[in-house]
């Protein structure tokens, strides 16, 4: 199993959703005002649109290896080749140009609605009545349950009503270790794992003090193409 991370982002840096943000991008304001709530939206959450990061080759030659289970993706921007057609692909974070209605879960391209959004002047609705939002999440939001459970699902299983792990290696490529999610990930598979599964971490910065289980022969690099590289030829 893969997990992508924000460090693999290249120029672009994806607008984060944080306190600074959060009058701007949160539930309330887009029911009261849509207008200012999907303006902020297209000008600093949707665009830009195109795959942009620091590793997009090594990356996707080690997607084309086809050795993965799973990708979890926890970047809002589009970070893969082909993203869009990958079964196996997992956004629990929600992507920056697909809206879904709240109600039947239909997905709709944002980038071929911007001139609707950018002159909303009250709730979008689906065709079924419930409202579309973004499926980038809010500050705050709790992760979709069903999106949870796709991550979970994709690294652990149940035997005999006990944990146990689905994969013999995970891998965290440009991950930041603040995000909850990958934190958990990381903290419940090195308690689970044994001599048979490892723990790898590629990424330009360790910003964890007490990660301490990661494989020093492809692990913290300077430069994440290197790594990448290393990486892809012990698993070749």
């Amino acid at each position: 199993v893969i997990v992508l991370g924000p460090d693999i982002l290249g120029e672009y840096k994806q607008c984060e959703i944080n306190e600074e943000t959060f009058d701007l991008y949160n539930r309330k304001l887009m029911i009261k005002e849509p207008n200012k709530f999907w303006n902020f939206y297209v000008d600093k959450i949707m665009i830009p649109l195109a795959v942009t990061n620091k590793a997009t080759a090594q990356i996707n030659r080690l997607l084309e290896m086809d050795m993965h289970s799973s990708i979890i993706d926890t970047n809002i921007v589009k970070t893969i080749i082909n993203d869009g057609t990958r079964e196996n692909l997992i956004s629990p974070n929600g992507k920056n140009n697909v809206l879904e209605c709240v109600k039947c879960h239909k997905t709709f391209e944002a980038n071929k609605m911007i001139d609707e959004l950018k002159s909303i002047e009250k709730t979008l609705k689906c065709e079924c009545g419930g409202n579309i939002k973004p499926t980038v999440l809010y500050h705050g939001e709790r992760y979709n349950m069903n999106m949870y459970k796709a991550v979970k699902d994709a690294i652990f299983k149940e035997e005999n009503n006990k944990p146990e792990l689905n994969t013999h290696t995970l891998i965290f490529i440009g991950v930041d270790f603040t995000d909850s999610l990958v934190s958990e990930l990381i903290d419940s598979y090195d308690a689970l794992k044994d001599g048979y599964h490892l723990t790898v971490v590629i990424t330009d910065k360790l910003n964890r003090d007490d990660l301490i289980y990661y494989n020093p022969e492809f692990g913290v690099a300077d430069d994440l193409n290197l790594a990448l590289e290393r990486l892809i030829k012990l698993l070749k």
